[in-house]
């Protein structure tokens, strides 16, 4: 099978390197184009934007982080935590630049699930609608970031 050029290129801009580990794509298959149409659609199915939910995302971070490490309640049930990093990663995105590194971990217990959000993957979502491959350490579901918005967040 022959592999486009632009192919290639989102090969070596959104797979494992330097600055991304296992990369962005995690073990999907699909093309970064077909990720972000089928994302585009459960947004779309849920009546929502990424847009949206990235500023949701955007908002427990911000929590998380003037928390400076210590956990924090977004909700009942639902806490997060700021790890920070040194050093900054590049969007794979060209032209998007490059964003400091951290994550922040968000816990909901009723249902035992944990996110990983960083600036850099709130970034993606907001911009390019883009919630990372299936399999990738980042990747959200846009349902999961809706059931956190619907939340109360806690003072």
């Amino acid at each position: 099978m022959k592999i486009s050029p632009r192919e290639r290129e989102q090969a070596i801009l959104f797979g494992p390197s330097k600055f991304s580990a296992e990369g962005f794509l995690g073990d999907d298959r699909r093309s970064v184009e077909e990720i972000i149409e089928d994302d585009r659609q459960k947004c779309e199915n849920l009546g929502t934007t990424s847009v949206y939910l990235a500023k949701c995302l955007a908002k427990a971070f911000q929590k998380a982080e003037s928390a400076m490490g210590d956990p924090v309640e977004l909700g009942p049930g639902i806490s997060a935590t700021l790890f920070e990093a040194r050093g900054k990663i590049p969007s794979p995105f060209r032209g998007d630049g490059v964003f400091q590194k951290g994550e922040v971990m968000i816990y909901e217990e009723e249902k035992k699930t944990t996110l990983f959000i960083t600036r850099l993957g709130i970034h993606m979502i907001k911009k390019h609608g883009f919630f990372q491959g299936r399999g990738s350490r980042y990747r959200i579901e846009p349902a999961d970031v809706l059931r956190l918005c619907s939340q109360p967040v806690s003072a």
